[in-house]
C-alpha cells in the first residue's frame, strides 16, 4: 500500500500537470482514512499540500481536514465555526449553494452517468458539506432541504429516464433486464447519501447536528425516489415499480424522520404494506424524535443500522447508545403483520435485549404479553390509543437500565454487534478499498486474463462489487458465481447454466453480449471492458462437471466459451476471483484459456505501521465502533496476528473482548496498547485455546476439510497450502516462520494420498493468494491466526 508519502507525492505531481479532481480525490481519501493521531502527525504536510489547490477544492479540503481532526485546538474550532455563522441565512446563501449542485450534477448526468463510487460519491460529499452546515445551524431552515430535495428528484428523473431509454432503445436490451439495472441503479444512488450519514454520524453529537443529519438524508431519500416514480418504463411507471421491490428500500425508513418517512411509505409500498407501515413504523419514528427533542438530556438516539427481515414483515432499527455504555446500540423492532407476532418472537426479542416492539397484537398473543412483566415494558400494541408516548416510555426504560449501575456492571462484548454473517448489513460498516482500486489501475491499459486469489471470507466479493462502473476509459462490469450480492450480480453464470439446461450450443456472441447484459449501465461501442468473474472455481467445476455430464456439451457450449473468452481478453480485461489458482485448467489438451491467465497479489486490508491511518485501522474502529481507544502499537500486534484478513480480525477480536472481560477489565475509557495484545497472545491464542472459541468455527471447519482425504481428491493445491501451514505454525525456532530449505522438507513429509504440487510452485501461488508470505530465504504464515487454526484441529476423516 502506498505511505503518506508517496500519496503526497502523487497528489503534488498531479497538481503540476493541471490535473483538479483526481488529486483531491485521492486526497480526501487519505484524510478519510486516517486516525487522529495519524491527521496530529501528518497535519502541517496536508495543508502544504491543500494550499497548492484552487480555492473551491482548497476550501473542500480544509473542511474536510479540519472535521476529521478531533482535539483541534481551540482557536482553529472558532476559526471554523465563525466562517459557518458567516453565511448569511437568506435565499441568495441557498441560490448559490443550489446553483453549484445544479451545475454538478448536469457534469455528471452528462459525463459521469452513474459513476456512483467514484464521481457522484465525491461531488454529493462536497455538496452535502455545504447543506449540512446550514442545517445544522438552523434545523428548520425548510428552504435548505427543499433546495437538496428538489435538485435531487430533477437529476433522478433524467438520468434513470436516460438510463432506461439507452438500454431499451439504443442496446436493444430485454424489458426485465433493462428495469433489473434501472433497480440496481436506484439502490446504488440511494447508498450515497446513507454512506455520508454514517460517515458523518461520529461527528453528530448534539441535537442540532443529529437533527441536521437525519433532515440531509431524509431530503435526499425524497427527492431520488420522488424523481424516480416519475419515470416512464414503457407502460409502467415508476410509482408502479417501486411498491413491487419494496423489500429493497424499506430498511431505508429506519433513518428518516417521521413526515419523510410517511410520504415514502406512501411511495414504496403496496396498500396493505402502506397501512400497515404507517402504522407500526411512523408511530417508531416519532417516539425518537421525542427523546432526541428532550429538554435538559444529554444523549440523542441517532439511527445507526436498520434492516428489513421481508419474511418476517419486520423492521430492526438500532439507535446509538448512550456514549458511557459499553453497547453500540439500542434496538427496537416494528411488525407489519400480527402474523409473525408469536411468543417465540417476543422471547427473542427479550433474548436480544430489544429496547421496544411496536406491533399488532391479536387476542391470544396479548395474553401471552400480561403474563410475562418483562415483555410488558417492551410491547407496544400498534392500535394503541397512545402509542408514540408507550414507545417513548419504553425506551426510557431501556436506556435508563443501560445507564444504571446494576445493568453498567454487566459485561458485553461490542465487537459481537459487528455484522459477519449477515451481509444485508455490511454496508453501515463498509470501508472502502482503495488498495483493490489501485490494483485495478495498474491494468488501465492491459488486456489479457488476470487471477486474483486469496483466504476464504478475505472481502474479494465486497471489493469486487464495491468497484466503480468506469476505471479511466474501461467498463468494469462485476459478476459472482456465488450468492448474489446485487440485483443482476448472477446474471452471467445464471446464463451459462440456462444454456446447459436447455442444452443448447452457445452462440457466437454469447460472451461479449452477456457481458453486455450485466453491465450496471450502458456500455459503448468499441468501449473497453473490464470484466470481474468472483467465485471462478464455481464456474469451472460446472464446466467441468457438465462435459462429464455430456460429451456434447465440450464442444457446443465449454470450448466455445473458453474460446470467446480468448477473443474477449484481446480487447479488453478479464478478472478471475477465487481462493486458490488453477481451477481453470481444465480440458488441457484443447484448453486455450488457460495459457493467458497470470496471477497476481490480492491485498488484504492495508495496514500503515505505527499509525492508525489506513484500511485496517478503520476496520478496526468500525468493529469495536469507536467505543474502545486503540493505539497505533495495539493495531500494529494486531495485524501481526491477522495480517488485514477482515474475517479472522473480527474473530480475533471478538475473543480478545470476552478476554477483557473475563479479566474484569473496564472497557469504559479503555485504550488499547501493544502489551495488551502481547498478554492476549499469551493466554489465549494457543493451540488448545483455538479450538474453545466458536467465533473461528467456519475457518477452522475450512482448514479441517482441506486436510482431508477428500480435501485432496477436490483439490490437491489446497491441501498441500494447510498441511504447510499447519506444520509451520508447530515447528521451528522462530515460530511460523522456516527456511526455503525447510519448506522443501515440510512439502515432502505432508501426509498425502497422491502427488502434490512442485514445492516452489506452492510457494509461488499461496504467497499471491495471501496463504504464505516469502522473504529472501524464508518462508512464513501469512495470516497466523489462520496457522493456529490449521495447526489445532484434526483432518476431518472420509
Amino acid at each position: 500500500m502506498p505511505t503518506p508519502e508517496q500519496i503526497l507525492k502523487e497528489v503534488e505531481d498531479q497538481l503540476a500537470i493541471g490535473r483538479g479532481v483526481e488529486p483531491q480525490a485521492k486526497l480526501a481519501d487519505l484524510i478519510g482514512q486516517m486516525g487522529q493521531s495519524a491527521l496530529s502527525d501528518w497535519r502541517a504536510d496536508l495543508l502544504k499540500i491543500i494550499e497548492k489547490f484552487q480555492p473551491k477544492r482548497r476550501k473542500e479540503l480544509l473542511a474536510l481536514l479540519d472535521r476529521k481532526t478531533h482535539g483541534r485546538p481551540a482557536a482553529v474550532r472558532e476559526s471554523v465555526r465563525l466562517a459557518y455563522t458567516a453565511v448569511s441565512d437568506t435565499a441568495s446563501a441557498v441560490v448559490d449553494g443550489e446553483d453549484d449542485l445544479r451545475d454538478d450534477l448536469a457534469i455528471l448526468a452528462e459525463k459521469h452517468i452513474f459513476q456512483w463510487s467514484t464521481r457522484y460519491r465525491a461531488c454529493l460529499t462536497r455538496h452535502f458539506d455545504h447543506y449540512l452546515a446550514q442545517l445544522a445551524r438552523n434545523s428548520t431552515a425548510d428552504h435548505y432541504a427543499a433546495s437538496l430535495q428538489r435538485l435531487l428528484r430533477d437529476h433522478a428523473r433524467d438520468i434513470f429516464s436516460r438510463g432506461y431509454g439507452h438500454q431499451r432503445e439504443q442496446i436493444g436490451q430485454s424489458r426485465s433486464t433493462a428495469m433489473q439495472k434501472s433497480v440496481g441503479g436506484l439502490v446504488r444512488f440511494l447508498d450515497l447519501p446513507l454512506e455520508y450519514y454514517f460517515a458523518r454520524s461520529s461527528d453528530a453529537v448534539d441535537r442540532d447536528s443529529v437533527l441536521a443529519l437525519r433532515r440531509l438524508l431524509s431530503s435526499c431519500a425524497l427527492g431520488i425516489l420522488d424523481g424516480y416514480q416519475s419515470v416512464s418504463f414503457d407502460d409502467d411507471t415508476g410509482a408502479a415499480v417501486l411498491p413491487r421491490h419494496f423489500s429493497n428500500f424499506a430498511y431505508y425508513l429506519a433513518f428518516l424522520e417521521p413526515d419523510p418517512a410517511t410520504t415514502i411509505i406512501n411511495v414504496i409500498a403496496s396498500d396493505t404494506e402502506r397501512d400497515q407501515g404507517l402504522q407500526v413504523i411512523v408511530p417508531l419514528l416519532e417516539s425518537l424524535d421525542h427523546l432526541i427533542h428532550k429538554e435538559h438530556e444529554d444523549y440523542y438516539p441517532l439511527p445507526i443500522f436498520g434492516r428489513y427481515l421481508g419474511s418476517q414483515r419486520q423492521l430492526e432499527i438500532g439507535v446509538r447508545a448512550p456514549h458511557s455504555v459499553t453497547s453500540r446500540h439500542v434496538e427496537a423492532r416494528a411488525y407489519l403483520s400480527s402474523e409473525f407476532v408469536s411468543p417465540h418472537a417476543l422471547d427473542d426479542a427479550l433474548a436480544s435485549r430489544v429496547a421496544l416492539v411496536v406491533a399488532p397484537v391479536r387476542p391470544d398473543i396479548a395474553a401471552h404479553v400480561s403474563s410475562n412483566r418483562r415483555l410488558q415494558d417492551i410491547i407496544v400494541e400498534a392500535d394503541h390509543e397512545d402509542v408514540v408516548q408507550e414507545a417513548v416510555h419504553a425506551w426510557d426504560r431501556a436506556i435508563y437500565e443501560l445507564r444504571s449501575k446494576r445493568m453498567s456492571g454487566t459485561p458485553y462484548n461490542i465487537a459481537r454487534e459487528f455484522p459477519l454473517h449477515q451481509p444485508d448489513q455490511a454496508k453501515f460498516y463498509h470501508v472502502h478499498r482503495t488498495s483493490v482500486r489501485d490494483l485495478l489501475r495498474t491494468f488501465d491499459r492491459k488486456n489479457g486474463v488476470r487471477l486474483w486469489c486469496s483466504v476464504r471470507r478475505s472481502g474479494k466479493t465486497t471489493a469486487c462489487f464495491d468497484l466503480d462502473f468506469t476505471s479511466g476509459d474501461s467498463a468494469i462490469v462485476p459478476q459472482t458465481c456465488g450468492t448474489e450480492p446485487s440485483p443482476g450480480g448472477r446474471l452471467f453464470f445464471d446464463s451459462i447454466c440456462g444454456v446447459a439446461d436447455e442444452q443448447k450450443a452457445i452462440a457466437g456472441d454469447f460472451v461479449m453480449s452477456i457481458v453486455r447484459d450485466c453491465a450496471p449501465a450502458s456500455v459503448e461501442d468499441g468501449q473497453r471492458i473490464v470484466f470481474v468473474v468472483d467465485e471462478y472455481e464455481t464456474l469451472f467445476g460446472y464446466l467441468q462437471a457438465i462435459v462429464n455430464r455430456s460429451r456434447l456439451f465440450r464442444y457446443t457450449i465449454v470450448q466455445p466459451l473458453l474460446n470467446q473468452l480468448v477473443e474477449f481478453a484481446r480487447d479488453n480485461l478479464l478478472v478471475f476471483l477465487g481462493q486458490q489458482p488453477g481451477a481453470h485448467f481444465i480440458l488441457m489438451d484443447q484448453n486455450q484459456l488457460a495459457p493467458y491467465v497470470e496471477q497476481d497479489a490480492f491485498p488484504l486490508f492495508e495496514h500503515i505501521s505505527g499509525t492508525r491511518a489506513g484500511e485496517f485501522g478503520m476496520l478496526v474502529s468500525k468493529i469495536l465502533s469507536d467505543r474502545i481507544d486503540i493505539s497505533p502499537g495495539f493495531l500494529d500486534a494486531l495485524h501481526r496476528e491477522t495480517a488485514g484478513h477482515p474475517f479472522l480480525t473480527v474473530n480475533v477480536l471478538c475473543v480478545f473482548v470476552d478476554w477483557l472481560i473475563e479479566r474484569e477489565r473496564s472497557l469504559r475509557g479503555l485504550r488499547l496498547r501493544k502489551r495488551d495484545f502481547e498478554h492476549f497472545e499469551k493466554q489465549k491464542l494457543l493451540l488448545d485455546q483455538m479450538m474453545l472459541h466458536h467465533d473461528y468455527a467456519l475457518l477452522r471447519e475450512a482448514a479441517r476439510e482441506a486436510m482431508s482425504e477428500d480435501g485432496y481428491d477436490s483439490n490437491p493445491w489446497l491441501y498441500a497450502v494447510y498441511w504447510a501451514l499447519r506444520e509451520m505454525s508447530t515447528a521451528g525456532e522462530l515460530k511460523f516462520s522456516v527456511s526455503r530449505a525447510d519448506f522443501a522438507k515440510i512439502m515432502d513429509r505432508i501426509p498425502a494420498p497422491g502427488q502434490l504440487p512442485e514445492a516452489n510452485e506452492v510457494l509461488r501461488t499461496a504467497s499471491q493468494a495471501n496463504f504464505l508470505h516469502v522473504s529472501g530465504d524464508q518462508v512464513s504464515v501469512k495470516i497466523r491466526t489462520l496457522g493456529r487454526l490449521a495447526a489445532s484441529v484434526r483432518p476431518a476423516q472420509t
